[in-house]
């Protein structure tokens, strides 16, 4: 039969053992990208937002783009897709628009630059064969990013 002492610390390590798998569990799923809400493009790519440090609620955005009438436009929801911006995004450096074919994202690169059109802060959309894409209201002012960007044509 056990002692007090024993069952204290059997206790004890049980307590530690589940509070790690807590905490394990809580940062694995809070690095699971979020089921896509209705209303929202099976074409969209989602956003992380930057990391807080510590597991909670999963933040970020879904983003998608399409060809419209010989025009980008670009969509970017919230993780439970509201809408938050919507308009036309032209390619840097190029006049004709991308055909929607060639609208794959990545989103790795997206999340690096962005420019605030009237209360959204939206991305620059780099897209999977080099090209960026800006958003036509706030062209002048994102080809004003820091040096490092640099679109790859």
């Amino acid at each position: 039969m056990a002692t007090l002492s024993e069952k204290a610390a059997i206790a004890l390590c049980a307590a530690v053992t589940l509070l790690i798998l807590g905490v394990i569990g809580a940062y694995w799923w809070a690095n699971i990208v979020p089921s896509r809400p209705k209303g929202v493009p099976a074409t969209a790519v989602f956003l992380w937002a930057p990391y807080v440090g510590f597991p909670g609620p999963r933040r970020g955005s879904w983003l998608a783009c399409s060809e419209e009438a010989g025009h980008n436009r670009c969509t970017l929801s919230a993780v439970d897709g509201n809408t938050e911006y919507e308009g036309e995004f032209v390619p840097y450096g190029r006049k004709d628009a991308i055909p929607a074919d060639q609208l794959r994202i990545d989103p790795v690169k997206t999340r690096q630059y962005e420019v605030w059109v009237g209360e959204a802060l939206v991305p620059l959309v780099y897209l999977d064969n080099g090209v960026v894409l800006l958003p036509a209201s706030k062209y002048t002012e994102a080809t004003r990013l820091p040096e490092r960007f640099k679109p790859n044509h």
